[in-house]
């Protein structure tokens, strides 16, 4: 009996994670665009970058907290704080300049 190793996979780890680990790694795409934005001086783009970031991350934390998967609303919870953090930082390091 062959499984794959998709299926493996899928049946370890849940579909639930697929979906978080998603709206993370967007999260965290948007993060960097945003820093790069700020670098180049265009505040609307990184003000965008850094909503939709955040908007990304909240949605992370709800669907982990509708799929109940264990420790994903910490680890959502702690890369939501971190991103509020450096985001307040690489703005007001800006601003102050």
């Amino acid at each position: 009996m062959v499984i794959s190793v998709n299926s493996f996979v899928i049946a370890l780890v849940g579909t639930g994670w697929k979906s978080v680990g998603g709206q993370l790694l967007a999260s965290c795409v948007l993060m960097l665009s945003g820093h790069q934005d700020i670098g180049l001086r265009a505040r609307m783009g990184a003000a965008f970058g850094f909503f939709m970031a955040i908007a990304f991350g909240i949605s992370a934390l709800i669907t982990a907290i509708r799929e109940n998967i264990p420790y994903a609303v910490a680890i959502c919870t702690v890369v939501l704080c971190s991103e509020t953090f450096l985001i307040l930082r690489w703005w007001l390091r800006r601003t102050s300049a």
